[in-house]
């Protein structure tokens, strides 16, 4: 087999960064292709391995699996440069975009922004059925959806989100436990993936800890600013499972209701990232940018994004060597279950707070309606969003 070099691992990612659009499902499509099928560096099972555990833990699914392959090639830094590859075109893209778009923001139209919320609503509503379709297949994860989502509009706390993951997670124990019927009581093949070394394994405990350490560090520097972004970026990404789409509520709830980040640039940096190839955590590279953790936008944009990035890669440090435990510890993959359903609750809760800003006019549902049409053809994402803002445009201008 042909020595396999850093800087192979990093340009095949940058490639598949610069070129992968579509969200993580598209993003595993592509990386299985490129890395299974062209160049041989893991076979199909490896492959699927490392999709099963990176499914499972929080965080965004194809960056940790991206990660996790130039982990298991090259160590350490494999990782590093297969995330940096992959994650670098869109983090720089999102933020020039808030960079350069200080300057524009004044000038940018309210008709234009309502369009924009109106676009980033179709494109929630659309997440919002495909995560209920995959997460709730049965009528308890239904009910529990529901019932999360009422609690959310009863109880007004601030760890709101931490107790439905927390409530999710018990909820799905506990069917486990009590119920025959519940889903993934397969166990996972016991194979493990050979290139991973004796010292990573002896690792493993370390990053373990490393990921909660700073869970409570942040009690203790609470008082400072810097700590408390830091904070925000680092437990979305511990806490969010089911894709890209579920840190909108963390960091609406983070920077929006705080008021550090109006809702008109929040809705146009997260309408602008769906275009963005490579991973949709590059819209904390937007939100650093805007935010004032130190005075220099780019490094904050820098900061934000390694911050949300970080617990990714202690948890796969920390999981990936002992795989096959992990996955076949029931408890944790009906807590999963419970979770994925508890996460629905919160997109939906969004979803309707988002609806009842936005939606003035019936001819907002329409419009609205007919994005949601578009995103399920066979176009582009892009091109679906792209071109229902030009045409809304085009109608608003004729009409005035």
């Amino acid at each position: 087999m042909p020595i396999l070099y850093y800087h192979t691992i990093f340009f095949t990612f940058l490639k598949l960064g610069c070129l992968s659009f579509g969200g993580p499902a598209a993003h595993l499509v592509f990386f299985h292709q490129t890395c299974v099928k062209q160049l041989n560096w893991l076979d199909d099972a490896e492959y699927a391995q490392l999709v099963a555990l990176a499914q499972i833990l929080p965080g965004p699914t194809s960056s940790q699996v991206g990660l996790a392959i130039g982990y298991v090639k090259k160590g350490y830094y494999g990782a590093v440069l297969a995330w940096l590859g992959f994650t670098l075109p869109s983090a720089i893209l999102m933020t020039l975009i808030a960079v350069l778009g200080q300057s524009f923001f004044p000038f940018i139209s309210s008709a234009f922004f309502h369009n924009i919320q109106l676009v980033v609503l179709a494109v929630v509503i659309w997440a919002f059925w495909q995560m209920l379709r995959s997460f709730c297949t049965q009528l308890w994860q239904y009910i529990l959806m529901l019932s999360c989502t009422l609690l959310l509009y009863t109880l007004d706390l601030a760890i709101n989100q931490i107790l439905i993951i927390s409530i999710a997670a018990l909820v799905g124990i506990g069917f486990n436990r009590f119920s025959p019927l519940v889903q993934g009581k397969k166990s996972v093949d016991q194979a493990f993936i050979s290139q991973v070394s004796l010292t990573q394994k002896m690792n493993a405990f370390f990053w373990l800890l490393l990921f909660i350490l700073p869970f409570c560090l942040f009690q203790f520097f609470a008082t400072f600013q810097a700590v408390t972004f830091f904070e925000s970026f680092y437990r979305t990404a511990s806490l969010v499972f089911g894709g890209g789409h579920i840190i909108l509520p963390f960091l609406h709830q983070d920077f929006v209701t705080s008021n550090l980040v109006s809702a008109e640039k929040f809705d146009l940096g997260y309408a602008f990232a769906q275009l963005m190839p490579g991973p949709l955590f590059s819209f904390a590279s937007y939100i650093g940018a805007l935010i004032p953790i130190t005075d220099y936008p780019v490094l904050n944009a820098g900061i934000a994004t390694i911050s949300i990035f970080l617990p990714s890669f202690f948890l796969i440090f920390a999981t990936l060597p002992y795989w096959s435990w992990w996955m076949n510890q029931t408890d944790i993959r009906h807590a999963v279950i419970g979770i994925n359903a508890g996460v629905v609750s919160l997109l939906l809760y969004l979803l309707i707070e988002m609806a009842t800003d936005s939606i003035i006019h019936f001819t907002d549902f329409i419009f609205v309606t007919v994005v949601v049409g578009l995103l399920k053809t066979q176009l582009p994402v892009w091109l679906s969003l792209v071109g229902s803002v030009f045409v809304y445009q085009i109608i608003f201008f004729l009409l005035t």
